[in-house]
């Protein structure tokens, strides 16, 4: 019988079967039988038998409580089996009894990040890091937790990092997961698309591939990678389960099973194993599958309870958006005067602005727009949100300072912004931008002197559709799901935003067309025509077939992803009369007005 010493040679040595086998062969009243158990623990955790290593750890911890190291073991092995909630006190009791490694504390940072308190998740990850800066690991749980963070800068330079660095199969399957989080969807592509030795880790991989597929509209190949895979050889792994049926369920509505994508939601939903994350973005997924059934009772009732699930999670990960306000904080600025002294005349053509409320038909506008070759449109980005921190940000003093600019300032401003814009337009200086982002409707009357030439296009559509969709959208930012958690809630900020727009109207100096989705609707190239008048930019008969030019684009990174790649059609218009009953004397008297501005 080999001594503890020379076990723990073998185990530093990698040779985890003999450890075992020498285990399994002390006797329990051996006084160094306690260091053979915790041998023996650590050695299926390193053979990759968490289950296995689970009651060993629990054993340990119940008959050596003060020993620090099997609590932080106990832990780490939970988290190895995706119970990373449960893992959070073992790991605490670890550091209450002075466990300080680094293991503890990437233990700690998912579990953290597993009960969205992301500042802690993010303290003990970054504290990893600081001892092991080139960890895989450690970096890719990093890159999860400042995407939960909203923190997109960070989380980008992080991801490029990845990209560059040679990973195991494993990994490079978790961080397609995350650039498809991310929205980097060709990226995600490139890390799915590889071979893969391991059979679960090539399921997982191909079960991504599919779904970014979808997610750029490249529908054939999504649909020849599903009909090559099968539910039997996922169902002994349910996170593997699970992302397969969600997968089928996503697929499902893109064929318009409507039924089919029901029924897979509710097999996700009703799992006791579904992960959290998961389980809130269903909700939104499956309430859309009851809608299209025509369910409409069922999916306000689902609806209510992702929208609770989200104002906890929100809680919990960015306690200081509790107030919904906050975030909109610009709303309480008044117009910059308008002043010729500060215009800058450069190289730079002005943009045409595509602002409205979210869900008002302004991504078909922007492929409508995108289709003209004067003209090149880029996904949604904070170039205007960042020239407006560049100055003052949501100071209460923004709308001075900008009175008082330089022409010198106007003219930084400028050079950063259409900087920015470089960056995913490499073809700007032969192009004329269309920056769509929605609320930029709030931002542009503070920034009308730094655009003097600029267009802008109000999209409007029927208020009520309008606050039923965004009600019905899983918006990623925090700030939109909590100002988007009830009706009542999202008419609210409608008013809000339209009253602020229709107050700075007076000292806006820019054109402005008012497009209305319905109207494009029932007379596309009527209002096509409108479009490109106002654009003093020359017709073409070739735009009318904008949904295809879209449909080749592949990324389109709105919610309405799968909409715009569809000949345009009445089927959104009048959507909320379903809902009628849901559309409260309350929710009604802050859009009312509007509904009687915009003539609906």
């Amino acid at each position: 019988m080999p001594s503890l010493p020379e076990a723990y040679q073998a185990l530093a040595s990698g040779r985890f079967a003999e450890v075992l086998v020498w285990s399994e062969c002390v006797q329990a009243t051996d006084t160094s039988a306690l260091s053979w158990k915790a041998l023996r623990a650590v050695a299926l955790s390193l053979s990759q038998r968490p289950q296995e290593a689970l009651p060993e750890y629990q054993w340990l911890c119940a008959h050596e409580p003060g020993n620090p190291a099997h609590w932080s073991n106990l832990g780490n092995c939970l988290c190895e089996l995706d119970r990373e909630r449960e893992a959070l006190e073992p790991l605490q009791k670890a550091q209450l009894l002075g466990a300080t490694e680094i293991a503890l504390h990437f233990g700690l940072a998912r579990a953290y990040a597993a009960d969205s308190q992301l500042e802690l998740a993010r303290r003990h990850i970054e504290t990893a890091i600081t001892h092991d800066p080139d960890d895989i690991e450690f970096m890719l749980l990093h890159l999860r937790i400042l995407q939960a963070q909203d923190c997109w800068p960070e989380a980008l330079r992080l991801a490029e990092r990845l990209q560059n660095l040679p990973l195991a199969e494993g990994q490079r399957i978790d961080l397609g997961y995350l650039l498809f989080h991310g929205q980097w969807y060709d990226q995600a592509i490139a890390h799915f698309s590889p071979p893969v030795i391991d059979p679960d880790l090539a399921i997982d991989a191909r079960i991504g591939l599919i779904m970014a597929y979808e997610r750029t509209n490249r529908i054939m190949q999504a649909e020849a990678l599903q009909a090559t895979m099968d539910e039997s050889a996922v169902c002994h792994h349910p996170k593997l389960l699970d992302n397969f049926l969600q997968m089928q369920a996503k697929m499902a509505m893109r064929r318009k099973d409507y039924p089919a994508a029901r029924a897979l939601s509710e097999r996700i939903l009703m799992a006791a194993h579904a992960d959290p994350v998961l389980r809130l973005g269903l909700q939104f997924e499956y309430a859309a599958a009851l809608d299209k059934c025509g369910d409409h009772d069922a999916a306000m009732t689902v609806l209510q309870t992702a929208h609770a699930l989200r104002r906890r999670s929100v809680n919990r990960s960015h306690p200081a958006l509790q107030d919904r306000i906050q975030a909109f904080t610009v709303l309480e600025q008044p117009a910059p005067h308008w002043n010729p002294a500060v215009h800058i005349h450069d190289a730079h053509a002005d943009p045409v602005f595509v602002v409205g409320f979210p869900r008002s038909g302004t991504t078909l506008l922007e492929q409508l727009l995108d289709a003209h070759p004067e003209l090149v449109s880029f996904d949604e980005q904070p170039f205007l949100q960042n020239l407006l921190g560049q100055i003052g940000g949501d100071d209460e003093d923004v709308c001075q300072l900008i009175n008082s600019l330089t022409p010198e300032q106007t003219a930084s401003g400028r050079s950063a912004y259409f900087a920015e814009v470089a960056g995913v337009v490499p073809t700007i200086d032969r192009q004329r931008a269309v920056d769509k982002n929605p609320l930029n409707m709030v931002r542009l009357p503070l920034l009308q002197n730094f655009f003097p030439r600029s267009r802008i296009i109000l999209a409007v559509r029927h208020p009520c559709d309008v606050v039923l969709s965004c009600y019905m959208q899983n918006f990623r930012a925090p700030a939109f799901a909590l100002t988007f958690e009830t009706l009542e809630s999202t008419a609210h900020m409608y008013d809000r935003v339209f009253a602020h727009w229709y107050a700075a109207a007076a000292a806006l100096q820019l054109p402005v067309l008012i497009w209305k989705y319905e109207d494009l609707v029932a007379n596309t190239e009527g209002r096509a025509r409108v479009l490109f008048d106002f654009l003093q930019l020359p017709w073409q008969d070739s735009l009318l077939a904008f949904t295809e030019r879209a449909k080749d684009k592949g990324v389109i990174k709105t919610p309405s992803y799968t909409q715009v790649v569809q000949p345009v059609n009445a089927r959104a218009v009048g959507r909320w009369l379903a809902y009628e009953a849901y559309f409260t004397p309350a929710v009604m008297a802050h859009l009312t007005p509007w509904i009687a501005r915009f003539g609906y």
